[in-house]
């Protein structure tokens, strides 16, 4: 079986990680992304390559899909992970860190696409796989920012899929929900950047709360098996919502409308 040609962004830690070192096992051969070097180098193996780059520089990202086409002559799996969540009150949280959010969630993700895209289509076939957010299709009290720039992923997505099938191109979307990583510690550490003056206290309190079964969360096994998963079938369905409570979120949104679920989730945090 031809071995097929993989990128993995955000592959220093987490589900990029995990997702990285299953399809390493499972016939690809995978190109990982990460501004960590130590940590990239850590999974270094017969089947894969890391490469340090940060997804806000277009010329880094530019050069490693080139690197990748020219040692391996093609690229069949994208899967843009690399990311992070800027809490806070869409009052309180800067311009500055608002614009850096959207500068690796959202054009992050662009920037990887601009560049495979023109090879998938020459090859006229290819797999993207953006990992969203149950936060692209609900909305959470201090998660706005990040939930606007999972938002974006979804529509990217959404319209992206529509226009390159034609070209035997897949996109879909993976929305994980809580999941055991670094992620929520990191999504906290930056909640403490960001001045909140005293009618927000309720909201800053609740926030390490919401995040407190982290722990107790599956791994990101979970999601590296959907990605395999997807990447693997011919016709794949769109959109993956994983684990099951997160289905479960996203239909009660659905099911319970906009103002009762924001209700429901305001008294949940005793806002």
């Amino acid at each position: 079986m031809t071995q097929r040609i993989a990128l993995v962004t955000g592959a220093s830690s987490g589900i990029g990680k995990a997702t990285a070192e299953l399809l390493a096992k499972n016939n690809y051969y995978v190109f990982v992304m990460a501004r960590r070097k130590d940590r990239l180098e850590a999974i270094r193996s017969d089947n894969i390559e890391p490469i340090q780059l940060d997804v806000t520089d277009a010329n880094a990202i530019e050069a490693a899909v080139k690197h990748a086409v020219a040692t391996k002559g093609r690229i069949d799996l994208l899967v843009n992970n690399a990311g992070y969540g800027q809490l806070g009150a869409i009052e309180c949280v800067s311009m500055e860190a608002a614009h850096e959010q959207f500068e690796v969630n959202v054009f992050g993700y662009a920037r990887f696409m601009h560049a495979v895209l023109p090879h998938m289509r020459s090859q006229q076939s290819g797999c993207i796989i953006n990992i969203a957010s149950i936060l692209g299709k609900i909305t959470i009290p201090g998660f706005g920012w990040y939930a606007a720039s999972k938002h974006a992923v979804e529509a990217l997505s959404e319209t992206l899929r529509s226009e390159v099938m034609k070209f035997g191109i897949n996109v879909i979307v993976i929305a994980p929900g809580l999941i055991k990583t670094e992620f929520a510690e990191k999504e906290l550490e930056l909640l403490k950047t960001v001045k909140h003056p005293s009618a927000y206290q309720k909201l800053v309190d609740a926030l390490p709360r919401l995040l407190a079964d982290e722990p107790k969360a599956p791994g990101p096994e979970i999601i590296a098996r959907a990605v395999l998963k997807a990447a693997a079938t011919s016709f794949p369905p769109i959109r993956h919502a994983l684990p099951g409570d997160s289905k479960t979120a996203v239909i009660s949104r659905w099911f319970l409308g906009s103002r009762l679920f924001n209700w429901a989730v305001r008294r949940k945090m005793k806002l």
